[in-house]
């Protein structure tokens, strides 16, 4: 017998500011469970407990704790793109090194707007099966680099989408571990290595970030 399907959608859109803000009291009541309580000890009950809501009014919008940590997902996902979208147009004309390093900048803010609910809402994805929504992210963050990318004199061949790929996701995979080791950011010659090693391969001429440093002090 085939696994039911979880209930994820919200049952109905806010419309109205005062509805907008119900939904948002319940999404904060949400986060404040799930990083004290975890997911599996998560309830509808606890939720609109936390969030000074009645039941019902979360019944509302949402037909299930899935639904209601789906739409925290949502949420979060909007603020880290936004990030990306206010870089996006800074990125234009700086060459390699100084992009990369705006790039991974943004990629630690981000990360950092709320680091724990930021871990418990990674752990949970899978389960809620909205993967879709993080890969709009990365898709996002990967067309604004591609952008910049495809403005730089790249020998014949290159081709900006893949060379996007490369950069988002080594610095994902960076920045995420040196957060998940407890760093408030990336240790200095952990940040320097990356940026030299990302801005060589897309100009390898670049000098090491440790040696731009020494010359401009």
């Amino acid at each position: 017998m085939p696994p039911v399907p979880l209930a994820t959608s919200p049952r109905k859109r806010p419309v109205q500011a005062r509805s907008r803000a119900t939904v948002e009291t319940i999404l904060d009541g949400a986060a404040h469970i799930l990083i004290r309580d975890g997911f599996d000890r998560a309830t509808t009950t606890r939720i609109a407990e936390a969030a000074g809501v009645g039941i019902g009014s979360l019944y509302q919008y949402f037909p299930s704790k899935e639904a209601v940590v789906a739409a925290l997902i949502d949420r979060h996902a909007a603020a880290l793109t936004r990030v990306f979208d206010d870089l996006a147009p800074r990125l234009a004309g700086r060459p390699p090194a100084e992009a990369v390093a705006m790039i991974v900048a943004a990629a630690t803010d981000a990360h950092r707007l709320h680091p724990a609910l930021h871990r418990v809402l990674n752990e949970q994805v899978p389960r809620i099966g909205d993967m879709a929504r993080i890969r709009d992210v990365s898709a996002t963050i990967t067309s604004h680099v591609a952008r910049w990318i495809a403005t730089l004199p790249l020998a014949p061949g290159r081709d900006p989408a893949i060379l996007a790929v490369l950069v988002e996701r080594s610095i994902e995979a960076v920045v995420h571990g040196a957060l998940a080791d407890g760093h408030d950011r990336l240790p200095r010659a952990l940040h320097d290595e990356l940026v030299t090693m990302l801005a060589r391969h897309l100009a390898p001429d670049t000098p090491r970030q440790d040696q731009r440093i020494s010359k401009a002090s």
